[in-house]
Protein backbone atom coordinates (compact mmCIF):
# COMPACT_ATOMS: atom_id res chain seq x y z
CA UNK A 1 0.00 0.00 0.00
CA UNK A 2 1.55 3.46 -0.27
CA UNK A 3 2.96 5.32 2.40
CA UNK A 4 0.86 7.34 4.80
CA UNK A 5 3.40 9.63 6.07
CA UNK A 6 5.92 9.79 3.48
CA UNK A 7 8.66 11.68 2.40
CA UNK A 8 8.84 10.31 -1.21
CA UNK A 9 5.76 9.29 -2.15
CA UNK A 10 5.85 9.49 -5.94
CA UNK A 11 9.12 7.33 -6.46
CA UNK A 12 8.74 4.23 -7.74
CA UNK A 13 11.36 3.24 -5.71
CA UNK A 14 9.62 4.15 -2.53
CA UNK A 15 9.60 1.50 -0.04
CA UNK A 16 6.66 -0.43 2.06
CA UNK A 17 5.10 2.52 4.35
CA UNK A 18 5.37 2.55 8.10
CA UNK A 19 4.67 5.68 10.64
CA UNK A 20 8.53 6.01 11.37
CA UNK A 21 7.54 7.81 14.48
CA UNK A 22 5.65 5.21 15.74
CA UNK A 23 7.53 2.04 14.86
CA UNK A 24 10.92 3.43 16.97
CA UNK A 25 8.83 3.30 19.88
CA UNK A 26 7.23 -0.28 19.19
CA UNK A 27 9.30 -3.60 20.84
CA UNK A 28 10.69 -6.65 19.42
CA UNK A 29 7.97 -8.26 21.48
CA UNK A 30 5.14 -6.64 19.77
CA UNK A 31 6.12 -6.58 16.33
CA UNK A 32 6.38 -10.23 16.37
CA UNK A 33 3.07 -11.35 18.28
CA UNK A 34 1.08 -14.00 16.86
CA UNK A 35 -1.76 -11.11 16.08
CA UNK A 36 0.51 -10.49 13.11
CA UNK A 37 -0.91 -13.22 11.10
CA UNK A 38 -3.28 -13.32 8.13
CA UNK A 39 -6.73 -12.09 9.20
CA UNK A 40 -9.23 -14.66 7.77
CA UNK A 41 -13.09 -13.68 7.34
CA UNK A 42 -14.72 -16.11 9.09
CA UNK A 43 -12.12 -17.72 10.90
CA UNK A 44 -12.18 -17.57 14.53
CA UNK A 45 -9.25 -17.38 16.66
CA UNK A 46 -7.79 -21.05 18.70
CA UNK A 47 -7.08 -20.89 21.92
CA UNK A 48 -3.62 -20.37 22.51
CA UNK A 49 -2.83 -22.44 25.33
CA UNK A 50 -3.58 -25.04 23.48
CA UNK A 51 -0.19 -25.44 21.42
CA UNK A 52 -1.83 -28.24 19.22
CA UNK A 53 -4.54 -26.40 18.13
CA UNK A 54 -2.03 -23.36 17.27
CA UNK A 55 0.00 -25.09 15.39
CA UNK A 56 -2.86 -26.34 13.63
CA UNK A 57 -4.45 -23.21 12.89
CA UNK A 58 -0.88 -21.69 11.40
CA UNK A 59 -0.37 -24.43 9.23
CA UNK A 60 -3.79 -23.90 7.82
CA UNK A 61 -3.01 -20.19 7.50
CA UNK A 62 0.33 -20.58 6.15
CA UNK A 63 -1.35 -22.55 3.23
CA UNK A 64 -4.32 -20.68 2.81
CA UNK A 65 -1.43 -17.61 2.33
CA UNK A 66 0.10 -19.37 -0.41
CA UNK A 67 -3.09 -19.90 -2.50
CA UNK A 68 -4.13 -16.60 -1.95
CA UNK A 69 -1.54 -14.24 -2.63
CA UNK A 70 -0.33 -15.25 -5.67
CA UNK A 71 -4.46 -14.26 -6.91
CA UNK A 72 -4.09 -11.09 -4.85
CA UNK A 73 -0.71 -10.09 -6.40
CA UNK A 74 -2.35 -10.40 -10.09
CA UNK A 75 -5.26 -8.23 -9.27
CA UNK A 76 -4.14 -5.57 -7.54
CA UNK A 77 -1.42 -2.44 -7.89
CA UNK A 78 -0.59 0.30 -6.29
CA UNK A 79 -0.31 3.79 -8.16
CA UNK A 80 1.93 5.78 -9.45
CA UNK A 81 4.57 2.86 -9.44
CA UNK A 82 7.02 1.35 -11.94
CA UNK A 83 3.72 -0.04 -13.91
CA UNK A 84 1.13 2.17 -15.20
CA UNK A 85 -1.32 -0.41 -16.02
CA UNK A 86 -3.58 -3.32 -14.45
CA UNK A 87 -5.95 -5.89 -16.15
CA UNK A 88 -8.71 -6.91 -14.83
CA UNK A 89 -8.68 -10.76 -14.05
CA UNK A 90 -10.76 -11.27 -17.16
CA UNK A 91 -8.60 -9.27 -19.49
CA UNK A 92 -11.20 -6.86 -20.78
CA UNK A 93 -10.70 -3.97 -19.17
CA UNK A 94 -7.27 -2.37 -18.17
CA UNK A 95 -6.92 0.34 -15.37
CA UNK A 96 -4.75 3.09 -16.86
CA UNK A 97 -2.42 5.38 -14.91
CA UNK A 98 -1.68 8.65 -16.73
CA UNK A 99 -0.31 11.89 -15.46
CA UNK A 100 -1.19 15.15 -17.49
CA UNK A 101 2.12 15.37 -18.92
CA UNK A 102 1.59 11.96 -20.84
CA UNK A 103 -2.02 12.67 -21.44
CA UNK A 104 -1.40 15.83 -23.26
CA UNK A 105 1.09 14.12 -25.12
CA UNK A 106 -1.25 11.91 -26.49
CA UNK A 107 -4.50 13.85 -27.55
CA UNK A 108 -4.78 13.42 -30.73
CA UNK A 109 -5.14 9.63 -30.09
CA UNK A 110 -8.86 7.97 -30.33
CA UNK A 111 -9.12 7.71 -26.55
CA UNK A 112 -7.56 10.75 -25.09
CA UNK A 113 -9.38 13.73 -26.18
CA UNK A 114 -9.28 15.88 -23.26
CA UNK A 115 -6.89 18.46 -21.58
CA UNK A 116 -5.55 17.64 -18.09
CA UNK A 117 -4.92 20.61 -15.88
CA UNK A 118 -5.98 20.18 -12.35
CA UNK A 119 -3.31 22.03 -10.12
CA UNK A 120 -4.66 19.51 -7.03
CA UNK A 121 -4.40 16.39 -8.55
CA UNK A 122 -1.17 15.02 -10.02
CA UNK A 123 -2.61 11.58 -11.23
CA UNK A 124 -5.30 10.51 -13.41
CA UNK A 125 -6.86 6.61 -13.68
CA UNK A 126 -8.76 5.88 -17.18
CA UNK A 127 -10.96 2.50 -17.50
CA UNK A 128 -10.47 0.85 -20.74
CA UNK A 129 -12.63 -1.65 -22.42
CA UNK A 130 -11.01 -3.57 -24.79
CA UNK A 131 -13.30 -5.06 -26.45
CA UNK A 132 -15.16 -1.30 -27.27
CA UNK A 133 -12.01 0.61 -27.34
CA UNK A 134 -13.66 3.23 -25.44
CA UNK A 135 -11.84 4.89 -22.45
CA UNK A 136 -13.18 6.72 -19.75
CA UNK A 137 -11.61 9.07 -16.42
CA UNK A 138 -12.73 6.88 -13.67
CA UNK A 139 -10.37 8.53 -10.46
CA UNK A 140 -8.58 11.37 -10.03
CA UNK A 141 -5.60 11.44 -7.08
CA UNK A 142 -2.78 13.41 -5.69
CA UNK A 143 -0.89 11.00 -3.78
CA UNK A 144 -1.12 7.55 -4.23
CA UNK A 145 -3.83 5.21 -4.65
CA UNK A 146 -4.36 1.18 -4.97
CA UNK A 147 -6.77 -0.59 -7.12
CA UNK A 148 -8.14 -3.84 -6.40
CA UNK A 149 -10.17 -5.63 -8.92
CA UNK A 150 -13.28 -8.01 -8.02
CA UNK A 151 -12.83 -11.56 -9.29
CA UNK A 152 -15.92 -11.08 -11.92
CA UNK A 153 -13.81 -8.12 -13.37
CA UNK A 154 -17.16 -6.24 -13.04
CA UNK A 155 -15.82 -3.84 -9.90
CA UNK A 156 -12.90 -1.98 -9.02
CA UNK A 157 -11.94 -1.05 -5.22
CA UNK A 158 -9.65 2.17 -4.82
CA UNK A 159 -8.21 2.95 -1.66
CA UNK A 160 -6.70 6.89 -1.81
CA UNK A 161 -4.09 7.73 0.33
CA UNK A 162 -5.18 11.25 -0.09
CA UNK A 163 -3.41 12.55 3.10
CA UNK A 164 -0.59 11.78 5.61
CA UNK A 165 -4.06 11.67 8.31
CA UNK A 166 -6.71 10.18 6.04
CA UNK A 167 -8.02 8.24 2.95
CA UNK A 168 -11.04 7.73 0.79
CA UNK A 169 -12.04 4.30 -0.22
CA UNK A 170 -14.25 3.88 -3.07
CA UNK A 171 -15.99 1.01 -5.08
CA UNK A 172 -16.89 1.37 -8.49
CA UNK A 173 -18.74 -0.73 -11.52
CA UNK A 174 -16.85 -1.19 -14.48
CA UNK A 175 -20.38 -0.07 -16.30
CA UNK A 176 -20.56 4.00 -15.96
CA UNK A 177 -24.41 4.44 -15.21
CA UNK A 178 -23.74 2.89 -11.37
CA UNK A 179 -22.45 5.22 -8.61
CA UNK A 180 -19.76 4.77 -7.13
CA UNK A 181 -19.85 3.43 -3.34
CA UNK A 182 -18.07 5.23 -0.64
CA UNK A 183 -17.48 2.08 1.55
CA UNK A 184 -15.90 4.41 4.80
CA UNK A 185 -19.74 6.05 4.82
CA UNK A 186 -21.61 2.57 4.22
CA UNK A 187 -19.22 1.70 7.70
CA UNK A 188 -20.50 3.97 9.69
CA UNK A 189 -23.87 3.84 8.84
CA UNK A 190 -24.29 -0.01 8.90
CA UNK A 191 -20.75 -1.53 10.05
CA UNK A 192 -20.94 -0.25 13.79
CA UNK A 193 -17.59 1.31 13.57
CA UNK A 194 -17.06 3.41 17.03
CA UNK A 195 -12.89 3.56 16.63
CA UNK A 196 -11.54 6.62 15.74
CA UNK A 197 -8.33 9.04 15.72
CA UNK A 198 -6.79 12.34 14.23
CA UNK A 199 -5.08 9.87 11.80
CA UNK A 200 -7.88 7.45 10.67
CA UNK A 201 -7.95 5.35 7.45
CA UNK A 202 -9.67 2.62 5.70
CA UNK A 203 -8.86 0.33 2.81
CA UNK A 204 -10.71 -2.70 1.23
CA UNK A 205 -8.19 -5.07 1.59
CA UNK A 206 -9.19 -7.84 -0.83
CA UNK A 207 -12.64 -9.48 -2.42
CA UNK A 208 -13.96 -12.36 -1.00
CA UNK A 209 -16.11 -12.99 -3.54
CA UNK A 210 -18.12 -10.75 -6.51
CA UNK A 211 -19.99 -8.84 -3.90
CA UNK A 212 -18.31 -8.98 -0.72
CA UNK A 213 -14.98 -7.37 0.37
CA UNK A 214 -12.59 -7.47 3.45
CA UNK A 215 -12.11 -3.81 4.72
CA UNK A 216 -9.72 -2.27 7.04
CA UNK A 217 -9.70 0.09 9.06
CA UNK A 218 -7.31 1.50 11.35
CA UNK A 219 -5.75 4.60 12.70
CA UNK A 220 -3.97 6.40 15.86
CA UNK A 221 -4.40 9.97 17.79
CA UNK A 222 -6.42 12.11 20.18
CA UNK A 223 -4.41 11.10 22.98
CA UNK A 224 -5.23 6.90 22.50
CA UNK A 225 -3.31 4.08 21.99
CA UNK A 226 -3.15 3.03 17.60
CA UNK A 227 -6.33 0.51 16.50
CA UNK A 228 -7.08 -2.13 14.03
CA UNK A 229 -10.12 -3.36 13.10
CA UNK A 230 -11.50 -5.59 10.36
CA UNK A 231 -15.35 -5.93 8.55
CA UNK A 232 -16.86 -7.37 5.22
CA UNK A 233 -19.12 -5.50 3.40
CA UNK A 234 -21.56 -6.45 0.89
CA UNK A 235 -22.19 -4.00 -2.07
CA UNK A 236 -24.56 -1.86 -1.09
CA UNK A 237 -25.75 -4.56 1.62
CA UNK A 238 -24.38 -5.40 5.16
CA UNK A 239 -21.57 -4.76 6.75
CA UNK A 240 -20.32 -6.63 9.57
CA UNK A 241 -16.87 -6.98 11.68
CA UNK A 242 -14.76 -10.20 10.51
CA UNK A 243 -15.02 -13.44 12.41
CA UNK A 244 -11.55 -13.55 13.09
CA UNK A 245 -10.21 -9.70 14.44
CA UNK A 246 -6.84 -8.72 14.24
CA UNK A 247 -5.14 -7.15 17.43
CA UNK A 248 -7.11 -4.06 18.50
CA UNK A 249 -4.21 -1.96 19.40
CA UNK A 250 -1.47 -3.14 16.09
CA UNK A 251 -2.70 -0.42 13.88
CA UNK A 252 0.86 -1.35 11.52
CA UNK A 253 -0.77 -4.96 10.95
CA UNK A 254 -4.19 -3.10 9.23
CA UNK A 255 -1.86 -0.56 7.23
CA UNK A 256 0.62 -3.32 6.38
CA UNK A 257 -2.04 -5.77 4.71
CA UNK A 258 -4.00 -3.30 2.78
CA UNK A 259 -2.50 -2.90 -0.74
Amino acid sequence: MPVLDRQSFGSANSTKPCHPERSLAMSEANRQTESKDPVLAGITTADPRNSKRVALRGAVIAALAILTIPAQSQTSRNFPGPKSELASPDGRYVIQNVDPSQHDANRNSANCTTSLHNEEYDHFLFLKDKVTGKSRQIYQYGRGVSVVWSPDSGHLAINDYAGSDYTETSIFSVEAAVPKIDVQKELYAKGDVTLAGDHEYFGVAYWIDNRRVVVHHWGYGNGGPGYCECYVYTLKGAAHRCARQPNRSDDEFCERTTP
